[in-house]
This record gives C-alpha cells, sequence and structure tokens, in this order.
C-alpha cells in the first residue's frame, strides 16, 4: 500500500519538485528507510523511478504535442533543458528532437 501510495503521488507531481522527505513523509518513513524500502521493493532507486515517470509523460508530450522541447522539459518537472537531454538520450539512446523526428517519420502516411 504504501508503494501505491508512492506511485499515485509520483504520477500526480512528477511535474512538481518532489523530494525524498515528502516521499517518505507519505510513507510515515524516515528518509533512509524509506530508500531502502523503496529499493528493495521496486528493485530500483526512488529518484531513477520518478525520472522513469518523468521521461514517460515527456514522451507522450513529445509525440501528440508541438510544445518545443524545452517547454515539454520544464511542464515534466525538470529545471534545467541540458539535463533532460542527458537523462533522455541516456535512457531513450536519442536526444528528445530525435525521438520526435523518429515517431512522426515512422507514423507518416505516403499517398
Amino acid at each position: 500500500r504504501r508503494i501505491e501510495k508512492v506511485f499515485e503521488y509520483m504520477h500526480h507531481n512528477f511535474d512538481k519538485p518532489v523530494s525524498l522527505g515528502a516521499v517518505a513523509q507519505l510513507a510515515n518513513m524516515t528518509e533512509v528507510s524509506f530508500s531502502r524500502f523503496f529499493k528493495r521493493r521496486t528493485g530500483i532507486k526512488f529518484i531513477e523511478s520518478l525520472m522513469e515517470v518523468r521521461l514517460g509523460h515527456a514522451s507522450r508530450l513529445l509525440i501528440d504535442t508541438t510544445q518545443s522541447v524545452a517547454e515539454i522539459a520544464y511542464n515534466c518537472g525538470f529545471n534545467n533543458i541540458s539535463n533532460f537531454n542527458r537523462i533522455f538520450k541516456k535512457k531513450k539512446t536519442c536526444t528528445p528532437k530525435e525521438f520526435r523526428e523518429n515517431y512522426n517519420y515512422g507514423s507518416r502516411v505516403f499517398i
């Protein structure tokens, strides 16, 4: 139940600053205990999980909207565009711009 609460909180607040302290308090645990608990239950660190949620929303926005990469980065909770680009490229193996172009190219219909 604690993990469900945390994931629900992350999905509703991914666009805002989410601190380990706030999430640990939500789960009624200390930060250290929560970190250990989260890693044991999910297999990844809390911050990695938060990044995955943010990148998932960013990917969806890159596909569904025409917003700029910078707007999407800030709307998904990233404070710094270069940090967003670096994390995106590390996880998705391409830049956000390349991701958008590859997706749009693959879904075009030629008549």
